[in-house]
């Protein structure tokens, strides 16, 4: 793969960011002409192109049209996802914007916006394995990976002490080596990616067997940041103007129609 320095800002070189939250994230935007956006690779959101440099994506897309709106340009940062709130409080990027689940935790530390996107949590196992999981109760008795801080390291908790890894690519990956028997990741990657390239003779499990609920996907920002009422703004008019309709369809992400209609 290509060097991606042209292309991505690391978390770990914005030490010298402020550890508090700016006086006003607009002007800090507007005055830097750069809307930094921390994701992790997570395919259909934020993820690689072919030339494995440039970052595509439903997220990405609507990112880069919004920065374009304050007169920026979006420059993505890799971030650990169980490390987020950190990397947005120190200043390192300005916004979280990778199908990030909308929880009343994350809501006590930080601003997110309107509910943009559905989602829910999903298990994926070998192919050959699909009869052995019928329900939630049987995650019990296996060995179940899920990405560090996510959403579906929630979901299994009730059942499982899971295996926590890097990223959701990675707990596939550990279904793929036998390491573990099964991963929660979120359906929308799923679709994406289950059953294709790395991921052949894995498959998810049907939702009439497990099920978790339904979730909401929104983006996150420093706590009062001055960029909250014009991102929900953006992300309305988005919605308005058929814009992320067009990208739903490229990108196979489901809308959250009774949120973005309000």
């Amino acid at each position: 793969m290509k060097s991606h320095a042209l292309f991505l800002t690391f978390a770990a070189f914005a030490a010298l960011a402020s550890c508090s939250s700016p006086k006003s994230d607009y002007s800090q935007v507007t005055n830097s002409k750069f809307l930094n956006v921390g994701i992790t690779i997570y395919e259909p959101m934020d993820y690689f192109d072919e030339d494995g440099e440039t970052i595509v994506g439903f997220d990405a897309s609507l990112a880069r049209d919004f920065a374009k709106s304050l007169g920026a340009t979006a420059r993505f940062t890799l971030i650990a996802w169980d490390s987020k709130i950190l990397e947005l409080s120190s200043g390192a990027i300005d916004v979280i914007w990778n199908g990030m689940t909308i929880t009343d935790e994350l809501k006590s530390n930080i601003d997110v916006s309107t509910a943009y996107a559905t989602n829910y949590q999903c298990v994926v196992v070998k192919e050959s394995r699909l009869a052995e999981f019928t329900s939630p109760d049987s995650l019990k008795t296996f060995k179940v990976a899920v990405e560090a801080g996510s959403a579906g390291a929630t979901a299994v908790k009730s059942y499982v002490t899971p295996i926590e890894v890097r990223s959701q690519e990675a707990a596939l990956l550990e279904v793929k080596s036998g390491s573990s028997d099964a991963a929660v990741i979120d359906v929308t990657m799923a679709n994406a990616i289950v059953g294709k390239a790395d991921f052949t003779g894995l498959a998810k499990v049907a939702p009439e067997a497990i099920a978790f609920d339904k979730e909401d996907f929104g983006v996150g920002l420093r706590k009062g940041s001055d960029l909250t009422s014009r991102l929900n703004t953006f992300l309305k008019g988005a919605y308005a103007d058929g814009s992320m309709a067009k990208l739903s369809e490229t990108y196979g992400v489901a809308l959250n129609d009774a949120t973005l209609k309000a």
